[in-house]
């Protein structure tokens, strides 16, 4: 009796067994079938800008914490460089490549701020949010717009120059890129700023390609033509600033006298700071920045609603004493870390 119950148990236990193997082979692992893979396409004008080598490592972060967030879903970050704010037709291909592979997000900063628009218009037709991210396009055809508040920073760098210089002097302005819309924003609050001031006069300003190159080549210009007469330097980022303090100290210019002033933290704006080429520095926070954009572009091709608009910057100009006290988490990335940029 006993012998026969044990051949009906071990029965039992084989046809159990072998409908586990059934439900197995038809379903699979039960984790493999429920993880899902989001895609999310980042596009920079300038890879190779320090400032956007910082913000590549806040775009991985962004990675790492939104599949943190989404526990069941693994998130691939895929980065792309224009290599210039005046390659937008790159730009443009790039992200038209990205809409034809249906990626699940695009996060967009944009290499011109008109260009872009009908491209980003065609990723929205094709149902894939683009969180458009520091310089904006200009058109409300996005997801989402995160940044800084441009005008606000290019204020906050006027003021220190205002007040260095006791709210009387000349000052040249190197604008950058005149596509650009951060440098646009910046740009105009610099220069409103600067209008409060009857004492203040803007000898010269020009727009110019983002890069060592064509900011050391207006500077030299700039100097040439005003001399003496020049007491302080406004920028729109610490790439310029650093080139513009070059070209005087190469000159022989008392670099200590002279207010060279821009946004953006880096370790190269850190060596120009300690070797007296600039005086102040507006952080920004580009590793915050990014980090945000590729976490909200995850909430938005998850279908989660975000935030029309989302602002996020320092508002105050550090010097090398000042910056002791600085968290530079936010503002840049680890040492030796290098962006997997394509």
């Amino acid at each position: 009796m006993m012998s026969r119950l044990n051949g009906v148990s071990k029965a039992w236990v084989g046809l159990a067994m072998a409908l586990l193997l059934v439900v197995g082979a038809q379903s699979g692992p039960i984790s493999a079938q429920e993880k899902k893979t989001v895609t999310i396409a980042v596009f920079m004008p300038n890879g190779g800008d320090p400032y956007y080598q910082n913000k590549s490592y806040g775009y991985i972060l962004g990675k790492t914490l939104a599949e943190q967030k989404y526990s069941n879903t693994t998130v691939n970050v895929e980065l792309f460089d224009s290599g210039g704010y005046e390659f937008s037709d790159k730009q443009i291909s790039q992200v038209e490549n990205a809409i034809q592979r249906k990626v699940s997000g695009i996060v967009l900063t944009a290499a011109n701020g008109r260009a872009l628009i009908p491209v980003s218009k065609k990723a929205l037709a094709a149902n894939i949010p683009v969180i458009n991210d520091d310089v904006l396009i200009q058109s409300e055809d996005v997801t989402m717009k995160i940044s800084e508040n441009s005008q606000n920073v290019g204020r906050q760098l006027a003021d220190f120059v205002v007040r260095r210089l006791g709210n009387r002097g000349g000052v040249v302005m190197l604008k950058g890129p005149a596509g650009g819309d951060l440098f646009i924003q910046r740009a105009k609050g610099g220069s409103d700023e600067f209008k409060r001031y009857p004492g203040i006069k803007v000898l010269a300003e020009q727009w110019h390609a983002s890069n060592i190159v064509e900011a050391t080549r207006v500077m030299e210009n700039f100097l040439q033509a005003h001399g003496q007469k020049i007491n302080g330097v406004w920028t729109g980022n610490t790439t310029q600033a650093c080139a513009a303090g070059r070209v005087l100290k190469q000159a022989g210019w008392p670099t200590s006298r002279i207010v060279t002033v821009g946004a953006d933290l880096h370790d190269e704006a850190l060596r120009c700071m300690r070797d007296g080429l600039l005086t102040g520095v507006l952080p920004a926070q580009p590793v915050k920045l990014a980090r945000l954009a590729v976490m909200y572009a995850v909430d938005a091709a998850m279908g989660n609603k975000v935030p029309k608009r989302v602002y996020t910057t320092d508002e105050m100009v550090f010097t090398t004493q000042s910056l002791a006290t600085f968290d530079m988490s936010d503002a840049s990335a680890p040492k030796g870390w290098k962006p997997p940029i394509k």
